[in-house]
């Protein structure tokens, strides 16, 4: 339970930090809506009496007023604040909780998005936004609040029936909450198998809703298997879910006849006392409302005991996620800026000393004792065959992948000394998996240096022009009616312009060219591109190489001839290094990986 307690606190944090004005007007709620049921439980006693024993009209009419007058004054504050704080920050709640989930995952390591159970961790992260457990938890909190104040008042009332009555309520009210605590840990039980079933629902509705599987669903025509699919997973979530909601339904029906029992049983006995002339006829009438007004008020603020633990576990949750730190180093130091600062003084050398790395759950490693050292100026061509660890290297020399051994190196200091952010300031990466955002043409390659209310002769403006020159693209953003400023895609522009695979590839190369990277590496850049793209996108390389290190990787071998140095990699291994020719002489493993595409050439 203190556990649980801390938890609330830590999530109450975010909540106050998210909109202080929700947090204060449910306060104001809380304490009007305590108050409120109290001028009915006394005035009733009041009129009814007054009827009863010959009050005089104008006195019943005063009581009225009064009544009248509080009720109009507490639902109007209720109201106000409701509507001008509380809901429309709850309306806001999930979409900012959800972005701090994902905020998060852009803090993590690559290595760690490639981790199943850290999609899980977010996963159930997500799930107390969807379940609104933490805006809930505020609203229990006031509701509490309101609760206490009622318990208070209500007692003060009923007591003077007789003080039995709360012993009674009190002791079914606490075995409602063992009842209901019972229900929520079987839920929490079966909680983490639920999520996983929702997860494998969402991902088959994000395929079929993905216009990236689109061509593919149509030309194959498999929709109605990802359909059986859906439905099998839903069966086995749906038979869960009955089990969980059939337990549920047996605990509250015994809730239903307790609560009965008890509220029958105090109606009669109240009605007996009167019977007796023990109370008053407006009595009866007060006593019982307050006697209904307590048991209400003392469940409320049990459950939200219950809550407050049930909640805690859930947030448990968000905070495990929220807690993950990425293994890089990612706090910056100005000790590491006076490395990074000293180190690109010179020109830049990168190199790998017997760097191993295997990704998480694999026994073999996807780089294997790999040494080499890049140097400024030159253009070099990774080489080798699907899976031979291309990628990986690159991860691993932009620091996105940590070395299970071995070290990496810029001018002859370890990467490690370095702040995170400033070492990947260095690259521009061209993946092959490359997307463009549903942004303007600017956006997509200037990104945050892009400011649309600058005017268009600024600086920015014409160095996006230069990139997009010297990609090749240029020509086509020219014949745009807005030229940089038109929208990509169809998502939220109906006149967006929708690019070819090789035009997608071309933008990329801008965004790289206009970020100024001294490594700039291209990762299968040309896979979309013709053959005479793909030459003038070799000869802007090197236009480009005399000041920045550049590496491209590609299974087309045509480029490798003009490369400065070629690596070719198998099995996570440098097999061989060196100029084509070289290669090509040694009649090894390259010459015959080249010779396989030459000789349809030939």
């Amino acid at each position: 339970m203190i556990e649980s307690i801390k938890n609330d606190i830590y999530f109450l944090k975010y909540v106050f930090a998210f909109s202080p004005s929700y947090v204060i007007g449910e306060a104001v709620v809380a304490v009007v809506n305590g108050l409120m049921p109290l001028p009915g439980i006394i005035i009733s006693k009041l009129l009814v009496d007054g009827l009863v024993y010959g009050d005089s009209f104008q006195k019943i009419v005063i009581y009225i007023l009064v009544y009248v007058a509080l009720q109009f004054t507490g639902s109007f504050i209720s109201e106000f604040v409701t509507e001008r704080y509380i809901n429309i920050n709850g309306h806001l709640y999930a979409m900012h909780f959800l972005l701090m989930v994902n905020h998060k995952k852009t803090e993590l390591d690559l290595a760690q998005l490639d981790d199943p159970d850290v999609h899980q961790q977010a996963a159930m992260a997500e799930d107390l936004v969807y379940k609104g457990i933490g805006i809930d938890m505020i609203d229990n909190f006031f509701t509490a609040i309101t609760s206490i104040v009622s318990i208070v008042a209500t007692a003060i009332v009923l007591v003077y029936a007789d003080v039995l009555l709360l012993f009674v309520i009190l002791f079914s009210a606490v075995f409602s909450v063992m009842l209901d605590m019972k229900t929520e840990n079987w839920e929490l039980g079966q909680r983490e198998e639920n999520i996983y079933l929702t997860r494998v629902l969402n991902y088959y509705i994000e395929i079929m809703g993905d216009k990236a599987c689109a061509k593919e669903t149509r030309l194959y025509g498999f929709a109605s298997w990802l359909m059986e699919k859906y439905y099998q997973t839903l069966k086995a979530l749906r038979k869960r879910l009955e089990k969980l909601y059939n337990k549920s339904l047996k605990i509250n029906l015994i809730s239903i006849i307790i609560e009965n029992l008890k509220s029958n049983g105090i109606y009669l006995y109240l009605a007996w006392l009167a019977f007796q002339n023990k109370i008053s006829v407006g009595g009866f009438s007060q006593y019982f409302n307050a006697a209904s007004q307590l048991s209400e008020s003392i469940l409320d603020f049990a459950n939200f005991l219950v809550n407050l633990n049930i909640n805690g576990k859930y947030i448990a949750s968000f905070k495990d996620f929220m807690d993950l730190q990425p293994e890089i180093q990612s706090e910056y130091s100005s000790l590491y800026k006076e490395n990074f600062d000293k180190a690109i003084k010179k020109p830049l050398t990168l190199s790998m000393s017997h760097v191993n790395f295997k990704y998480k759950d694999m026994d073999k490693l996807a780089i294997e004792d790999f040494s080499y050292t890049f140097e400024q100026g030159k253009v070099y061509v990774i080489v080798g065959g699907n899976g031979a660890g291309k990628s990986t290297l690159v991860h691993l020399l932009s620091n996105l992948y940590k070395p299970c051994s071995g070290g990496i190196y810029l001018n002859g200091m370890p990467v490690s000394s370095f702040n995170d952010k400033d070492y990947k300031s260095l690259f521009s990466i061209v993946f092959q998996d490359f997307k463009y955002f549903a942004f303007t043409i600017g956006e997509n390659v200037a990104l945050d240096k892009y400011n649309s209310k600058d005017t268009r002769d600024n600086k920015v403006n014409r160095e996006i022009k230069e990139a997009l020159q010297a990609a090749g693209l240029w020509k086509k953003v020219k014949s745009l009616n807005k030229g940089i400023d038109a929208g990509l895609g169809k998502i939220f522009y109906k006149d967006g312009v929708v690019l070819s695979g090789g035009e997608s590839q071309k933008l990329a190369f801008a965004r790289a060219i206009f970020h100024k990277p001294g490594i700039l590496v291209l990762d299968e850049p040309s896979s979309a591109l013709d053959p005479v793209a793909e030459d003038e996108l070799f000869k802007s390389f090197q236009q480009i190489s005399k000041d920045k290190i550049v590496i491209y990787i590609s299974h087309r071998l045509s480029s490798a001839v003009l490369a400065d140095e070629i690596l070719f990699i198998k099995d996570g291994k440098l097999c061989e290094s060196g100029v084509h020719q070289e290669l090509l002489e040694q009649q090894g493993a390259y010459a015959r990986y080249y010779n396989t595409q030459a000789k349809y050439y030939n």
